[in-house]
């Protein structure tokens, strides 16, 4: 009973501090940042909120969004229109720092934000929020979408990382608390949207998603811009909110702004050369040939992206558990040469060394590039026994070293860099035969026969698409998550079953201060380096049109959120 009360007595101490803060709480919105932590961003906006929205901008792309709603986005285009419409607790900018959004300040151990070992994270509400019909945004919202989030018949496409949340709490209309099951390092990319409350609370959840008004036309948001109209899988026109407020964006600066989607990516380059687009979104490696040619006052801005093409080792084949010979594989490939000749770049700067690549927070600078040294390689084949025939190619007790390489046959590119593979590989006398699939049949899960899910391969060649948070590696590299009947949906392809990466992707996991999550993704990227389970080789880009009218537009490293600072686009 004792203990009882001081919990109850603690709680009531928790809410009264809570209220005196928010008190006294600044309603600038840019409030001073007195914490100093690696995870805060820097980002300043412009131009001054005083600036009235005014002009028009098309936003092109390929791809239409297959919902207007977070609770069920799915594709980069969803997030896209999402940036748009809804505002968020925090958001990640372009390098991977966080900044508040709806909250005053981004909760952290170091500004007691985070309190009782990580099972506490308390949310101060901006006083200013309100949704797009005016009536108030306050704490119950946050708690309502959480409780629909996990609500399995609402059918939300991310449930867990929230189902760390045991209960929310609301001690005020502007105090959000979360009771986590434990502490969960993750936190802060699982912090709850909020939901209209007063609008949905009539709908049952599981008619959510068939309800347009949420679903694709949502009606009552949060975010920059609202929706005016919608041309199913066309178009989506968007006007200012008048009732939004942020800690870090000043705008909406536009006043009409048209998400416009095209039959394909030669039809939306068309537009961007005719002047119908302002800015167009999402180009990767292949598409880049057809930027060429753009009148002077378009531009193109690229950049590198967390995102990595690599080679993955079926570590459930006894001939890739010997680590002399994925180290010897590894040795072949000249990956620097490869990156010039296949991605015609005039460099090697786009050279991934491991499996969090800049701009992480967590990358290891210790980390050297693998060198390429084919004669070294063919040492450690002869030590695993494999020894050349009359041919070159090499052979154990009869045997010949045939690997099969699956990839995606989408990508003309990846394709081109699988043959490069083969080449390096034959020259040291492994025969390679590539094997490409479609997208579904590649990716799909387990108990549908997935080629990667199922291990029906000896090399896969693919692209990892990481997001700020390193704790992504988990559902990867865990051993708890290599698929079979039971987990048909997880994602550990290489049947990685190491006892020292599982034990620091959970203290990565379990840790709250920084700097101890950073000291376990070094351990575990250091031993995913020594004992070769995957081979990183270049990092994607992320390429923009951007006509010379429209500011403010900032790349980010995760092509996902390439619309992150909408709010403040101006022209």
């Amino acid at each position: 009973m004792r203990h009882a009360h001081l919990s109850q007595l603690m709680r009531q101490i928790f809410a009264l501090f809570s209220l005196l803060v928010l008190a006294v709480a600044c309603s600038n919105p840019t409030p001073e940042q007195h914490t100093s932590s690696p995870l805060l961003s820097h980002y300043t906006a412009t131009p001054t909120s005083a600036r009235s929205p005014s002009g028009k901008l098309v936003l092109g792309s390929a791809t239409f969004p297959t919902t207007a709603n977070p609770l069920f986005s799915s594709t980069d285009a969803d997030l896209a229109i999402n940036n748009a419409l809804w505002g968020q607790p925090v958001i990640y900018d372009a390098q991977f720092r966080i900044l508040p959004d709806q909250l005053t300040e981004v909760p952290l151990p170091e500004n007691g934000g985070v309190i009782d070992g990580g099972k506490m994270i308390i949310m101060h509400l901006r006083h200013d929020l309100h949704w797009s019909d005016g009536q108030p945004l306050l704490a119950g919202d946050f708690q309502y979408w959480w409780q629909l989030n996990q609500n399995a018949l609402t059918g939300a496409t991310i449930r867990s990382g929230y189902d760390q949340i045991n209960n929310i709490e609301t001690p005020d209309d502007f105090t959000v608390i979360l009771h986590m099951k434990r502490p969960f390092g993750p936190y802060l990319s699982y912090l709850p949207y909020a939901a209209p409350r007063h609008v949905w609370q009539q709908i049952a959840p599981i008619d959510l998603q068939n309800t347009p008004a949420i679903f694709s036309t949502p009606r009552v948001t949060s975010g920059p811009y609202v929706i005016q109209s919608m041309v199913e899988n066309q178009s989506y026109t968007l006007i200012p909110n008048a009732y939004y407020h942020s800690s870090s964006f000043r705008g909406p600066f536009i006043a009409h702004l048209t998400y416009q989607t095209y039959a394909n990516t030669s039809v939306l380059v068309q537009a961007v050369q005719q002047g119908q687009v302002g800015v167009s979104l999402g180009y990767r490696d292949d598409d880049l040939g057809a930027l060429i040619h753009l009148p002077s006052s378009i531009q193109v801005q690229t950049r590198a992206t967390a995102a990595y093409e690599h080679l993955d080792f079926n570590l459930s084949r006894p001939l890739l558990q010997d680590s002399n010979v994925r180290q010897a594989i590894q040795l072949a490939i000249d990956i620097c040469t490869l990156i010039r000749t296949t991605l015609h770049a005039s460099d090697c700067a786009r050279r991934a060394t491991q499996v969090e690549p800049l701009p992480s927070l967590f990358y290891d600078t210790s980390i050297a590039a693998s060198r390429y040294d084919p004669v070294a390689a063919r040492q450690l084949l002869a030590r695993a026994g494999w020894h050349p025939d009359v041919r070159g190619m090499l052979t154990k007790q009869g045997q010949a070293l045939t690997l099969h390489l699956a990839t995606t046959a989408q990508s003309p590119l990846r394709l081109l860099i699988a043959q490069a593979i083969q080449r390096y590989l034959y020259a040291i006398g492994i025969q390679v035969k590539i094997e490409t699939y479609s997208l579904n049949r590649f990716f799909d899960i387990y108990t549908k026969s997935g080629i990667l899910a199922t291990g029906a391969f000896d090399l896969a060649l693919f692209t990892y698409a990481n997001s700020p948070e390193p704790d992504d590696e988990y559902n990867v590299f865990h051993s708890s998550q290599i698929p079979d009947t039971s987990h048909p949906e997880a994602g550990n392809y290489g049947r990685v079953h190491d006892a020292i990466i599982d034990q620091a992707l959970a203290q990565g996991r379990s840790s709250m201060a920084f700097t101890e999550r950073v000291a376990a993704y070094h351990r575990f990227l250091q031993r995913l380096a020594n004992q070769m389970y995957v081979i990183p080789l270049c990092t994607d880009i992320n390429s923009h049109t951007i006509d010379a009218s429209v500011h403010n537009v900032i790349l980010n490293a995760n092509p996902s959120m390439n619309t992150w600072n909408i709010a403040d686009w101006w022209l």
